[in-house]
C-alpha cells in the first residue's frame, strides 16, 4: 500500500474531524508565535539590563507575561482540540468498521477471528486516530516552529544558523532507514497482538472446558509463546528506533556544544551581547527540537500505515444488500427450488438438489444424519448463504420474494446451543422485539416453559452472565425459544430446540410449536424421536 493511498484513505475516513485537526494546528502555530515572542522579549530584557539598548522594564515584563499567557492558552486549546479530534475520529471510524463487520456477507466462515477483529477495532483505530489528532497537526506546528526559529537565527547569525540546520538531512536519513526496517516489524507485532487476543478471548470463554480437560497448563504455555513472540518483535523494533534516535541526538548534542562555544567566542571578541547569546541558545533548541520531533513522527507514520492496511481489509468486506425491508403479511410459506450449495473451500456440495415446499401455517421437522447439511440448509433459509443453483423463496398473499437480507425480517430464528448475550433476560428478549411489553415477554416465557424467570428475585431484570453463565443449559435454551416466539415473522426456524430439555419440558415445547403452526410456518431441525413423531411433515436430508 503506497503513501498516496494511505493519505487518500485517511482523508476520506477522517472527513468528520478535519476542522478539529485544523483548529489544533492553528492553536499550535499561535503557541509557536508566543514562544518566539518570549525569546525576543528575554533578549530585550537582558539587553536593557546590560545597557546595550534603552527601554522600559515594566513594558518588557508585561510583554514577557503576555507571551507566557499566549503559550498557556494556546497549549490548552490545542490539547482540547486534540482530544476531541481523537475521540470523535475513533468513535466514527470504529462505528463504521463495526457496522461493516456486522453487515458483511457470510460465506460459511468469517474472514477475521473475533479476537483479531477486536484488536483491529481497538489498537489499529487508536493508531490512526492518534496520527490524525496529534501527529499531523503536530508536524505542521513543528515545521512552523522550525521555519520561525531558523529565520530568527538568520537575523542573529546567518552562518551559525546554516551550520545547525545542516544536521537535518542526517536526521531524515536515519528516519528513512528506521521506517524501512520498522514497517515489517510493526506488521508482525500487530499479528502477534491479534494472536494474543484470540488466545485470551477463546480460553477465557471456554475456561470450564479447558479446566475439565486438564489443559490449563497448555493454555498458559500457548499464551506465553504468543507473549514471547510479541516481546521479541517489539524489542527488535525498539532497538532500531534507539539506534536511529541516538545517532540524531548525538548530532544535536555536538551542534549545541558548537553553538555554545560560538557564542562564548562572540562574547570574548565583543561581537555578541549577553541578550543575543540568551536568545541564540534558546533558538538552538527550537531549531533542533523540531527536527527531532519530525523524526519522532516516523514511528507513528509506520504504525498508522500498517493500521490503515489492516482496517482497509475490513472496509473491503462486501456488505449484504441494503434497502427497504420486504414484509409479507398473512400466512407465509417457503419454497426450496432445486437448491444446491457448496462452501467456497469445499470440493463437494453439502446440499444437493433439495426441492420442497413448506406450506403456510404448517409444521415440518427437518431430519438427517450428522453432516447431511441440516445446519447449512437453515443458513440458506435465513438468507445468510446463497445457493449456487436454485432458489429459496418466501411466498404468501402479498407475493413472492427470493430469500435475502431484505426479506430476513419475515423469519424468526432460534439457534442451537447457547445464544444468550451478557445482560438481563429483558435485554435478550427485547433484541427480538424492542417494543414488547412485560406481559408479552412473560407470555412468551410461559409458552417456552421458562416461567422460572418470573420466580427469580429480579424477574425479567435477572442478569445473564457471559454465554448465559449462571443459568443451566436447559434454562438458557428455553429463554432463547421464548425470544424466537416473541419475534414477529411469518416463519419460525428452530435448530435442535429440545436438545437440552427433559422429556416433560420437551412435550410442553412441542405443544407450543403445534399452537404456533396455526398462525405461522414452523420449521424444526431435530434428531429427537418425539419431535419426529409429532410432526405432520418430515423432510429427510
Amino acid at each position: 500500500m503506497g503513501v498516496f493511498y494511505v493519505v487518500k484513505w485517511l482523508w476520506r475516513e477522517c472527513r468528520g474531524v478535519r476542522r478539529f485537526v485544523v483548529a489544533n494546528a492553528l492553536a499550535g502555530v499561535v503557541s509557536v508565535a508566543g514562544s518566539l515572542w518570549f525569546v525576543w522579549v528575554t533578549k530585550h530584557l537582558v539587553d536593557i539590563a546590560t545597557g546595550r539598548v534603552p527601554g522600559s522594564w515594566g513594558v518588557a515584563v508585561a510583554m514577557l507575561a503576555g507571551a507566557l499567557l499566549v503559550q498557556l492558552l494556546a497549549g490548552v486549546a490545542g490539547r482540547r482540540m486534540g482530544v476531541m479530534c481523537i475521540t470523535r475520529n475513533s468513535n466514527g471510524l470504529r462505528g463504521r468498521l463495526f457496522a461493516r463487520l456486522m453487515r458483511a456477507g457470510w460465506t460459511g466462515r468469517d474472514r477475521f477471528h473475533s479476537g483479531d477483529a477486536v484488536n483491529r477495532l481497538a489498537t489499529d483505530v487508536g493508531a490512526v486516530s492518534s496520527l490524525v489528532g496529534n501527529t499531523v497537526p503536530g508536524a505542521v506546528v513543528t515545521l512552523v516552529q522550525l521555519v520561525g526559529a531558523f529565520g530568527f537565527m538568520l537575523w542573529l547569525d546567518a552562518r551559525m544558523a546554516w551550520v545547525l540546520v545542516g544536521v537535518m538531512p542526517v536526521a531524515l536519513l536515519c528516519s528513512k532507514v528506521y521506517m524501512r526496517r520498522s514497517r515489517e516489524l510493526t506488521r508482525g507485532i500487530r499479528c502477534e497482538e491479534g494472536r494474543m487476543q484470540r488466545v485470551m478471548q477463546e480460553d477465557l470463554q471456554h475456561r470450564v472446558l479447558i479446566s475439565s480437560l486438564g489443559y490449563i497448563g497448555g493454555a498458559v504455555r500457548e499464551f506465553g509463546e504468543a507473549q514471547r513472540g510479541f516481546y521479541s518483535l517489539v524489542m527488535r523494533r525498539n532497538d532500531i528506533a534507539l539506534y536511529s534516535s541516538s545517532a540524531v541526538t548525538f548530532g544535536f548534542m555536538v551542534g549545541y556544544a558548537v553553538a555554545f562555544l560560538w557564542c562564548v567566542d562572540g562574547l570574548y571578541e565583543g561581537v555578541m551581547g549577553f541578550g543575543a547569546m540568551t536568545a541564540f541558545m534558546q533558538l538552538v533548541s527550537r531549531v533542533q527540537r523540531p527536527v527531532v520531533d519530525l523524526a519522532g513522527c516516523v514511528p507513528a507514520l509506520v504504525q498508522a500505515s500498517v493500521a490503515v492496511e489492516r482496517l482497509d481489509e475490513i472496509l473491503q468486506l462486501v456488505p449484504e444488500p441494503e434497502g427497504e425491508s420486504v414484509c409479507l403479511h398473512g400466512g407465509v410459506g417457503m419454497r426450496l427450488r432445486d437448491v444446491w450449495f457448496a462452501y467456497p473451500d469445499g470440493e463437494d456440495e453439502v446440499i444437493r438438489g433439495v426441492d420442497h415446499v413448506f406450506e403456510p401455517c404448517s409444521l415440518t421437522v427437518v431430519a438427517g444424519s450428522t453432516g447431511a447439511g441440516k445446519s447449512t440448509l437453515l443458513m440458506l433459509m435465513l438468507g445468510l448463504l446463497r445457493p449456487q443453483r436454485g432458489r429459496v423463496e418466501l411466498y404468501g398473499a402479498g407475493g413472492c420474494v427470493e430469500m435475502s437480507s431484505l426479506a430476513r425480517g419475515n423469519v424468526c430464528y432460534v439457534p442451537q446451543g447457547n445464544s444468550l448475550l451478557s445482560g438481563s433476560v429483558r435485554y435478550n428478549l427485547l433484541m427480538a422485539r424492542p417494543d414488547a411489553s412485560d406481559a408479552e415477554m412473560e407470555d412468551a416465557l410461559r409458552k417456552a416453559a421458562a416461567e422460572f424467570v418470573m420466580e427469580l428475585p429480579e424477574g425479567l431484570d435477572s442478569e445473564c452472565g457471559e454465554r448465559g453463565s449462571g443459568l443451566s443449559e436447559g434454562q438458557v435454551q428455553r429463554i432463547a425459544i421464548a425470544r424466537g416466539l416473541l419475534q414477529r415473522g411469518g416463519v419460525l426456524l428452530l435448530d435442535e430446540p429440545s436438545s437440552a430439555l427433559d422429556a416433560a419440558t420437551e412435550r410442553r415445547v412441542m405443544d407450543t410449536l403445534r399452537d404456533e403452526a396455526e398462525r405461522r410456518t414452523v420449521i424444526v431441525v431435530s434428531h429427537s424421536g418425539a419431535m419426529l413423531d409429532m410432526a405432520p411433515v418430515v423432510l429427510r436430508l
